[in-house]
């Protein structure tokens, strides 16, 4: 134990280590503060509910949901689909494609939850073809029908099934609950055998059946096996009828299998069958419960749903080069030497990576003069030598008044707050940070335009690292910002709760757009840690 406290010290720094060891509480006391904004707790409540946040780092699920009888009660047509009224909630099911299909649960009691902002969806509704569906009344059930999908609604419970053309069952139901807290329980049936494919980056079998993951972007501090959860993670999965026997399939047909995409950030937990072998559960923190559904074979559902989140922009030749990375090369000797090395021994390279220690003491956008004295005469030594320098950028801020990036975010507003409106600070590798709201416009312009002085001086590409937010804290505790604090998200107001996951994205979509702006002749080159459905639009992921 003193040996790996001693190669935190000498990682992060003492000072650091002191900072993350009051991170939990600061954490705790300001999400035990601010139940709701401008709702502030105060005297023993407080105290009460800072205890209960010490305690736990993710929010516990309800341990009984209501699930009272749902019967059906009207159907009203639209033009994409149709618009369900039932006892105690509303669906509406509205076809985007024959073979694609988006529902969304609203309850009826209590207050609505705010619709989520669509950063995932490159292409919307209005951007799709209407498609084509047929109505079906049976005594017990309403089938919508496609040439490629069969939606059913069993008109007693409101449950939802999900056919192919071929009527073979691809996915059912079995019940939808919302807690009081706003939690939200959906859970659906699987087959005997079904796999699973999908959540994001996971240090697991590929099949993710009989296994249960927890959808939060995290700074795991490690990749050991079995890790839940990592650092990207994307609410989106695909099942597949139980493999057959190969002569049993009819030679040239691929399976039809299905997509199911939950368009929700807030914190998630998907039970693929652990707790109970044939059931898939999947709990949302709050938010609305909205997915989309398809329907055909894996390269088909690939394609549909990087038609609807978006696809990669093609990038320069170069990026599908080897690439050298590592923490750190330092000084800027050290770098020439490597990439002499590589040269001299005939071993292809088309990129070097810098990390933390170029910057000067962490500051974003700067570079240490002294360890890197002519980093523009780096860069362009390396591109005479066919390399590009790629360098990382983190996600916080340093607290410090004479740092003219710190000071502009402040006068501007920039910065994430919490409600009472005073910057957040949490401690990462420059100390204590102040991160961007990257859900507010004005803010990812102004971090795309910071990237001028590194543009400038030949940086070829940008990796954004530490993006999911991480904050350094010790290991029990969640590693990021407070739920508590506030985020723009373009102008209705939300909170970390929501926005944790879009984080990543958000940050490297205003890289993406201020390299665009500042270099338009070149395709933009942009790595990230963190993200969600939709982040290929802006960006490459690592591991």
């Amino acid at each position: 134990m003193l040996k790996d406290a001693l190669i935190i010290i000498k990682t992060i720094g003492l000072k650091n280590v002191f900072l993350g060891a009051q991170y939990p509480y600061r954490k705790a006391w300001a999400e035990a503060r601010w139940k709701r904004a401008r709702a502030p707790r105060r005297g023993l409540a407080l105290w009460h509910a800072f205890r209960r946040q010490l305690k736990r780092s993710q929010p516990a699920w309800p341990h009984f949901w209501e699930t009272p009888p749902n019967p059906v009660q009207s159907v009203a047509y639209t033009e994409r689909g149709v618009l369900i009224e039932t006892l105690h909630s509303r669906i509406e099911i509205t076809f985007f494609a024959a073979d694609m299909v988006r529902v969304r649960h609203l309850p009826r009691e209590g207050s609505p939850a705010a619709p989520p902002i669509p950063y995932a969806i490159a292409r919307p509704l209005e951007a799709w073809p209407a498609a084509a569906f047929v109505p079906v009344f049976l005594p017990k059930t309403l089938l919508l029908r496609t040439e490629a999908l069969t939606v059913g609604i069993h008109l007693s419970n409101a449950a939802l099934f999900f056919a192919d053309a071929d009527g073979h069952m691809l996915r059912a139901d079995m019940d939808v609950a919302w807690s009081p807290s706003g939690a939200i329980r959906h859970r659906a049936a699987l087959a005997p055998d079904e796999p699973l494919f999908g959540l994001g980056e996971r240090a697991t079998a590929w099949n993710r059946r009989g296994r249960s993951h927890l959808l939060w972007n995290t700074d795991p501090g490690g990749y050991p096996k079995d890790q839940d959860p990592l650092n990207l993670n994307i609410p989106v999965y695909i099942g597949l009828p139980a493999p057959a026997p190969i002569e049993a399939q009819p030679e040239g047909e691929t399976p039809t299998g299905y997509l199911v995409f939950y368009e929700n950030s807030f914190y998630a937990e998907f039970d693929l069958g652990k707790q109970i072998p044939e059931v898939a559960a999947h709990y949302f923190q709050g938010g609305e419960l909205r997915y989309y559904f398809a329907a055909g074979s894996v390269p088909h559902l690939i394609e549909r749903y990087t038609e609807l989140t978006g696809r990669h922009a093609l990038p320069p030749l170069w990026l599908l080069g080897y690439h050298q990375s590592r923490w750190s090369y330092v000084p800027e000797a050290r770098v020439r030497k490597l990439a002499q090395d590589f040269r001299d021994h005939d071993v292809p390279c088309d990129a070097i990576h810098l990390d933390i220690d170029y910057m000067d003491g962490y500051r974003d956008f700067t570079w240490d003069k002294t360890r890197f004295p002519d980093l523009a005469g780096l860069a362009a030594d390396l591109r005479e030598m066919g390399i590009k320098l790629v360098a990382i950028i983190d996600a916080g801020i340093k607290k410090d008044p004479e740092y003219a990036v710190y000071q502009e975010g402040l006068k501007a507003g920039h910065f994430c707050v919490l409600p009472d409106g005073k910057v957040f600070h949490a401690p990462v590798w420059p100390g204590l940070c102040a991160f961007p709201d990257v859900t507010r416009a004005e803010t990812r312009a102004w971090w795309g335009d910071q990237y001028a002085p590194l543009i400038e001086a030949g940086i070829a590409g940008i990796w954004n690292d530490m993006n999911e937010p991480a904050a350094f804290t010790h290991i029990d505790s969640d590693p990021t910002l407070p739920g508590s604090v506030h985020h723009h998200m373009e102008g209705r107001g939300g909170d970390h709760r929501e926005a944790h996951n879009l984080y990543g994205m958000q940050l490297v979509r205003a890289t993406q757009e201020g390299l665009l702006r500042l270099r338009p002749e070149a395709r933009p080159v942009v790595i990230t840690r963190a993200g969600w459905a939709g982040v290929q639009r802006h960006s490459i992921s690592w591991t």
